[in-house]
Formats: structure tokens, sequence, C-alpha cells
């Protein structure tokens, strides 16, 4: 045989014995990593080997993260089971036996198939992983005879269509008509979210299964068909929503995501990240200009959807955030969280990152608010509550308006009729609850009872007699009094005494509805009393002088406050509290006077400095860390207070120690009578003591508003180009509440001054500037001319000028030395020299904040540090306008330093107008700046 031929025999033989193994492993099935060997891993090792917690440090949700290995080195080595560690681990041939003992292992058909596997080379997922659309647990039937809970619900643009989402199910309502989306049977799962597009053609949702994938689907609601479809692996989609103009769809859910996608091509636009936690809520700026959402990490974030960039996150909620809106001209942003607030913001980050300063922030209910929308004309807002409650805010001032009838069961969705009038809430009993809302003005029959015009009595001289006089005065009249009173006429003072342990002094006297009467109670010289005062109706029974509704609860932190102290208040959830708002606690109500400077500060109370003024006649307490607080407001006479879950508050006619500080622990109570009759007058010991020395005068006189002017004169000599401060203030009596002017007659040459100044209505004082022109002389102010500039001051009370002499200015002599400072303030933007005394004008629009710079000049040889004060460093600014971010040091100049860059916050409340402001250094004692314009603009 031919070599040739017998070669070819051979490889033939060969071939032939090779064929029957060929066959035999072709026979063996590939086992498909994404089909097969991912379930295993997701079942037994994912839980604590992923890509958020790494067990040391070995990812095995991403397939190329786990052939990389852990910190142990490669877990797996293709094509040999015996020399991967994981899969030793998995089959217990190895320590540590994995998974955990508390762990069920694989079975031995598991481990079968992962051996398999690696033997045919551990082959990884061909092309991206598919969307898992099943969750392998056990089926549990509902009962038939349970309502399908409605998770979802919206309306059309027009409002002519109604969709209602249930379990995998939607209904199109449109009058009569409806229509039903039926979902397939891979896509079943609970609809969270629905949203007609602006065309009202189609339907969005946004859906998916816990803990397996999200879905945001869009439907022709009129066919069923589907028309676009987004998927995410990984777990399920809470809200999914249009554009305004329809082109794109942003959806988010459990996975802290948000995802955009173009409508037309499908295409995803682009990812935002930044929340910690599951995104609850998506809402569109009405322009489409932002994009809200609402998240389990307690922040409300401000996107825009453009540019992908997060604009603002807004922080203050204590709770998580369940549900956002934007008001319907976008000019706020609402949400309500956990911690029962809603809370609202000025929109102002609208294409670029800018701070949205909170505006409001309302306890509504004892529950967190789920839902919300506005009437079309945006006048109201209707929230509904976890708790089934729903309530109405007014937007101008997002106070509740009105409680309604609360709904069956818990609500998923609120959209309110195009009418105004009515809304439909979606309910987990499967109800379609129609509520009525209110009408925007309330009927003649729902105004609360106007306020009692007051009613001020001539001045007279009182009728002076001791108590026995007294006692013995009224045996003689045939005036009825109640059982145990001492008639009085109205204009009394009764020389008294508590003479037995608990015993009360009671009088009497006779009121005409409206008239202000000052009740005024003194210890006698070397008494042991300390007085309360308090006013009842004739049986005893203490007259309300108000109501006050919580409308905000807090606590004392940090520290509590004795009776007196004024400064460092700090309050939980302080971001939200406003100033003027009165603050209610153990009985005392304050006031709100100036903002913390920053995180190591607290509030100042009125008057801001020296002991706390109270309100409504109550007294100064002390108060414990963490002490229960309260915003509160007064309610209308005959007005029903909100049901928000807080307190209410009735304050009695009842003085212990006089509310302005001014009389020490004496009485004074200011009574405006709410209805004609007598009413009693009791007398006692605080602390319920008596006998021979404590003693106490009595009077009862007609209210006098009036005010008593101060003026802190000059003391010290001006330098040329500096100034001197001079403080104004006034003591207020009878309840006078309003602005005092002061003026000056005339000024020598060569000085400036900010007169007229103004003590604004219910603060205490004002700053005043005298400033020396770099060209003042001594010579020019003699005696004389010194001796014109008289000071007077004035103010409105009960329709009349009233003008009281203040006295002159001191000491008006310019120094020919030059002195250590020169203090200048100067825009940001000027040139960095520029230390010029000038005619500034600053602009603050209210809720903002701007900077500008205090420039020094140093005499030679003095290098110190220069400070301008701490919370006060601002002089004469508008109340409601400080000088901010200080810190501990308050406005300083370090040692060597020329200048400092301050910042002006011009709160919400400030009063728009113009105003003069200075800054004073606390050098050479107390030099300042020539005076600038602070215009606070509205």
């Amino acid at each position: 045989m031919p070599l040739q031929s017998l070669r070819l025999c051979q490889l033939f033989v060969f071939l032939a014995a090779l064929f029957p193994v060929c066959q035999l492993a072709s026979a063996e099935t590939e086992v498909d990593y994404a089909k097969d060997i991912y379930p295993i891993l997701e079942t037994h090792c994912l839980g604590c080997h992923n890509s958020d917690e790494a067990d040391g440090e070995l990812v095995m949700d991403d397939f190329a993260a786990m052939m990389r290995g852990g910190e142990k080195g490669v877990a797996l080595t293709a094509g040999e089971p015996n020399s991967s560690r994981m899969f030793l681990m998995v089959s217990g041939k190895m320590d540590p036996v994995m998974p955990p003992e508390d762990a069920e292992g694989l079975s031995d058909e598991e481990l079968k198939l992962m051996a398999t596997w690696i033997e045919q080379g551990a082959k990884g997922p061909s092309g991206p992983m598919p969307i898992k659309r099943s969750l392998r647990t056990p089926i549990i039937k509902a009962n038939q005879q349970v309502a399908q809970p409605i998770t979802a619900a919206t309306l059309s643009t027009g409002g002519d269509l109604v969709a209602v989402a249930r379990f995998a199910t939607v209904h199109v309502m449109q009058g009569a008509v409806e229509s039903s989306i039926r979902l397939n049977a891979d896509d079943k799962g609970k609809i969270n979210s629905l949203q007609f597009s602006p065309d009202s053609k189609t339907l969005l949702m946004g859906s998916g299964l816990t803990g397996v994938y999200g879905r945001a689907a869009i439907y022709d609601w009129k066919s069923g068909q589907l028309v676009q479809e987004f998927t995410v692996g990984g777990d399920t989609l809470y809200d999914a929503v249009f554009s305004p103009d329809g082109n794109t769809v942003a959806a988010a859910g459990y996975d802290a995501v948000i995802r955009l996608w173009d409508v037309a091509s499908g295409k995803q636009l682009g990812e935002l990240k930044g929340h910690n936690g599951a995104i609850y809520d998506l809402e569109y700026s009405p322009d489409g200009a932002v994009l809200i959402s609402a998240s389990a990490d307690e922040t409300v974030k401000v996107w825009n959807p453009q540019t992908m960039q997060r604009l603002d996150t807004l922080s203050q909620p204590e709770g998580e955030v369940l549900v956002t809106k934007v008001t319907r001209d976008g000019a706020h942003i609402l949400a309500g969280s956990a911690d029962n607030r809603i809370r609202i913001w000025q929109l102002k980050s609208k294409t670029t990152p800018a701070i949205n300063p909170l505006v409001a922030a309302r306890f509504v209910d004892e529950s967190p608010a789920v839902a919300m929308d506005f009437t079309p004309d945006g006048r109201q807002l209707l929230a509904i509550f976890e708790s089934g409650n729903a309530k109405v805010l007014s937007t101008v001032d997002w106070q509740p308006v009105a409680s309604l009838d609360r709904l069956p069961d818990s609500a998923t969705s609120v959209m309110i009729r195009p009418d105004g009038g009515t809304a439909s809430a979606a309910l987990m009993n499967g109800q379609l609850a129609t509520i009525t809302l209110p009408t925007t003005s309330a009927g003649p029959d729902d105004k609360p009872e106007q306020q009692i015009a007051k009613v001020y009595l001539p001045s007279s001289e009182p009728l002076s007699m001791s108590e026995a006089e007294a006692r013995q005065a009224a045996t003689k009249q045939p005036v009825e009094s109640a059982r145990g009173s001492i008639p009085l006429p109205g204009h009394s003072l009764v020389n008294g005494q508590l003479s037995d342990t608990g015993e009360v002094d009671w009088y009497q006297w006779d009121c005409h509805q409206g008239e202000v009467w000052a009740i005024d109670v003194d210890k006698a010289s070397g008494s042991k009393l300390d007085p309360i005062v308090t006013i009842t109706d004739v049986a005893g029974k203490p007259v309300i002088q108000v109501r006050l509704q919580a409308i905000r609860d807090s606590y004392f932190t940090f520290r509590g406050k004795n009776s007196d102290q004024t400064d460092d208040f700090r309050l939980f959830n302080w971001q939200e509290l406003q100033l003027n708002q009165y603050l209610y606690s153990a009985g005392e109500v304050t006031r709100l006077k100036l903002h913390p400077r920053g995180p190591d500060s607290g509030f100042n109370v009125y008057p801001g400095r020296g002991k706390r003024w109270t309100y409504f006649g109550t007294s100064g307490a002390t108060h414990a860390l963490g002490e229960p607080a309260y915003i509160v407001q007064p309610m209308a006479p005959g007005s029903e207070p909100m049901a928000n879950g807080l307190p209410t508050f009735d304050v009695p006619y009842q003085n212990d120690d006089d509310p302005m500080r001014m009389a020490g622990t004496n009485s004074r109570l200011l009574f405006t009578a709410p209805s004609d009759g007598p009413y009693r007058i009791a007398v006692r010991d605080t602390r319920g003591e008596g006998g021979e020395k404590y003693g106490y005068q009595l009077r009862v006189r007609p209210a006098e508003p009036k005010f008593n002017p101060k003026l802190s004169a000059l003391s010290k000599e001006l330098f040329p180009g500096t100034g001197r401060e001079i403080g104004v203030s006034v003591d207020r009596f009878d309840g006078f509440d309003g602005p005092v002017t002061f003026e000056i007659d005339a000024l020598p040459d060569g000085l400036i001054s900010n007169f007229p100044v103004t003590i604004e209505s219910g603060q205490q004082s004002a700053q005043a500037v005298v400033w020396a022109t770099p060209e003042a002389d001594a010579k020019l102010l003699s005696a004389e001319a010194a001796a014109t500039a008289k000071v007077t001051a004035w103010a409105m009370i009960n329709g009349q000028r009233i003008e009281k002499s203040v006295g002159d200015l001191g000491k008006l002599v310019v120094s020919a030395n030059a002195p250590k400072v020169s203090a200048t303030i100067a825009r940001t933007s000027d040139p960095a020299d520029q230390n010029v005394a000038r005619d500034l004008l600053i602009q603050i629009p209210r809720g903002q904040t701007v900077s500008a710079r205090v420039v020094i000049q140093r005499a030679e040889g003095f290098n110190g540090q220069v400070s301008f004060g701490k919370e006060f460093s601002g002089r004469n600014p508008s109340h409601g306008v400080y000088v901010d971010n200080i810190g501990l040091n308050g406005l300083l100049i370090v040692a060597n330093a020329s200048e400092r860059e301050f910042f002006l916050t011009a709160d919400p409340t400030a009063t728009p107008g113009k105003r003069a402001f200075f800054l004073t250094a606390a050098v050479d004692g107390g030099l300042a700046t020539h005076p600038v314009t602070v215009e606070v603009l509205p």
C-alpha cells in the first residue's frame, strides 16, 4: 500500500475514534451565567457581597468585579472548580464555609450547576444583564372580598379625564365612558404614580416590582397599547412625571437615582445622583426649568434637568419627605415630611445654584402630609394627611383656613377639579372620595367678632385712701358689689396690707366696653410683698385677655434660661422661626427680636438687651433645658382654633412682674373692658405669704399711653475724620408702641450727623452718630454753637403729636490729635485702597444677604485688633437688618490687618425703606464710621 494511502487510513481511524467524545461534549448543555448562576448568587451571596456592602471586598453583583476577587485574592479560577476558593467555601471544603451557618446553603443541584459552569470556563453574560422581572417568593392569594386599593390617580390637564390605578390595572374615565389598561403578566406590580401627558393623549405610569425592577411606561389610554417603556433594574419606581412640554420623562424610586428619558426615541438622557435615600416624589416647575425631588434622606433637592446640575439642597425637614409641589406661578416649593410639617421655600435657583430661602413651616396636622394640590386660581392648597384629615391652607400667608371632614381611609392621591369647588381623593379602601372645598372668602356668618375699639379716658387726680377707709366708705354708700369686694371709684389709690398668710384683697370698679385701665400694684416701703394682680368677673372667674393658637412646636436646646435673659435663646428648628413671632413657654410670652448669627448662637428676644420683656401681661419665668416652647399667634375674638394638633393657651388678665421690667417685681396690668359691667381686682402675694410687713399700694387709673425719651450725651472728644456714637432710647408706658423720632435743632459747622433718628415701632433704642470732617477745627465749635445742638423727641399718640425735650448732644470738642483708627464702610467692588469716607447706598432685597467691607487706617505704632462688636455690631439698622455670619469673635479686624468683609442680611420681616447705618470701633472710647445709607428693598 502506498505510504500516502496508509496515512489517510490512519487519519480516518483517529477521527472515527474521536467522534464519540465530541458528540458527548456537545451533548452537555452549556451553563448560562445570567439564567443559571446569577439567581444562585442573588439568593445566597449578594446580601453581603454587593456594590454597596462588600464583605471581604468581594463584589458579586457585577461579573467583572467578581472575577477580580476580593481582599484575599482571586475567588474563581476558570476551568478549575477545585482550585476556586469561592466554590470550595460554598461546597464546605474550605473555611470559612459560605453562606454562614445562620443562612441556608446551596443545594446539591446548585453546587453541581456552579461546578459545571466553572469547568466550562466561568463565562460571563453575553451583553448587558437582562432586567430581572420576577421575584421568587411564595404566592399568597388575596381574599377575593378585600377591596382593591387605589394606589394612584390623576386628572388630565382639561379635567375631563380621570385615571385610577389598582394593582396591575388602570381605569380611565371620561364622563360615563370608562376604559381599562391591563398590564402584561410579566409586568405585574404596584402602580405607584399616574400622569396624563400635556395633550392628554397618553398616560404615564410609574411602577415595578419591589426588590426586582422599576418601570415607567407610556400607554395610549384609548387603545391600551404600549407606546414607550423605560425599565430600571434593582427596585421599583415610586414616581414618573412628564416635563411640561411632554418631551421628557423623569422617574425615580428606591435606588435614589433620578433618570431622564427622551419620550420620542426612548434614549436615556442622563441621571441625577445626590440623594441618600429613596425618592418618593418628583415635580417639575410649570416652566420646566427645574425638577424638584423629595426623598427619604430628609431633603428636597432642586435640579436643572437640562444641565443635569443640582442647584440646591433644602435640608430643613426632620423626617422623610413624602410629597413635594411647586406653586402654579412657579414662585415657591412646598414639601410635606414625616415630622408632620409642610414647608415652603421661595424658588430662586431656576438656572444657576442659589439659596432658596425658607418662607414658612406649618404644623398643620398630627400626621404627615401625603398628597397636595392647588386650586385653579392658586390661592389655596388642599393637603391630605396620613390620618385621613383634609385641610386647606391659604397661599397668601400659608396659614390653615379650614379643616374638612375626615376621609374614611388613607389617601394616595388628591386632585382638585377645574371648577375649584370639589376635589377627588384616591383611598386605600378602593373608593374615590369627593371633597367639597370652602369658598375663598368667608361668608358673613363665618367672620370672627370685630376687635373692641379702645377708649382712653381723660386723666384725672386719683382719690387716695387706705384700705380701712375704703371699707368704711363702702358701708355708707349704696353700691352693690360682690361679697367681700371693696367698691372703688374710677381713679383710685389705695394703701392696703395682706395681714394673714394666704389672704387675698378684693376690689371692684365699674367699666364700659373698650375702656382701657392701668392697674398698678407696688409693695410699700420696707414691705416683703411680691404682689400679683388678677382681674375677674363678679363671680371671681379670671377674665381672659387673649387666646393664643400654637402654630409651631419647639423646645430649649443647649441650656435653659432664667427669667431675665434676653440673649442666646437656642430653640429646636430655629431655622423655621421668624422675627417678631411670639414665643410661649411655661405661661410666659416673649418675642423674637434677632436671628442667630451662626451655628454657635441663638435668638435674642425683646428688647434685645437688659431684662426680658413679656407680652399680654405675662411675667418672666425660668425655662429648663428641653422645656417645650411654642410659636403662638393671637386669635381673633370669637374665632375657632385650627385643629393642627398643637395646643391653644388662654391668657387671663394677670400679672406678677412688670412686663416692661421698669417696676421690678411690682405688678403692672393693662386692662381693656370686654363689656360693660363691674370687674373685680384680686391682690395677693405670689408666694401666698402675709403679715404686718406685707403692705402695698394699689392704683386703678385710666391708661395714659406715653413715652420717656433718653439720650446718652457725648463725653469724649471728637477726632477729625471720625465720629462718636450717641445712644437714644425710650421708656414706653401703658401700651404705647409707636415710633419715636429724635431731631436736632442745629449742628455746628464741621460736624455731620444722621439726625433725625427714629426708634421704630415696638423697639427700645436706636443709635445716632456725630462725625467730624477732616477739616473740623476746635475753633469752629464755640460754646454758643454747641449749645444750639438741642435734641427733641416726638411721637404721635392717639392722633396727637407729643413733643418732649431731651437735652443737648454733650461735649462737642474736636481734638488736635490723630485717632488710633479711622474706619470707613466700602463696597466689596470698590478698589482695595478705598478708604475715603463718603455717602454710600447699600441696597438689600428683603430675605437676602449682601456683602460690604470695613477699611481702617491705623495710626503709626498701633497694630492691634479692632473689634466692631458682636450681634449688635451694626449700628442703627432697620429692625430685621443685621450683620450676619460673625462667629464667636464678632465683627473683628485682626492685628496688622486693614480690612474685613462683612455681610448684611435683611430679614423678610424688615420694613422697606432707607436708614442711616454705621459701625463703631472699640478703640479710643468708640470711633464711628461716616454713616452710609442702607435701603431695604421689597
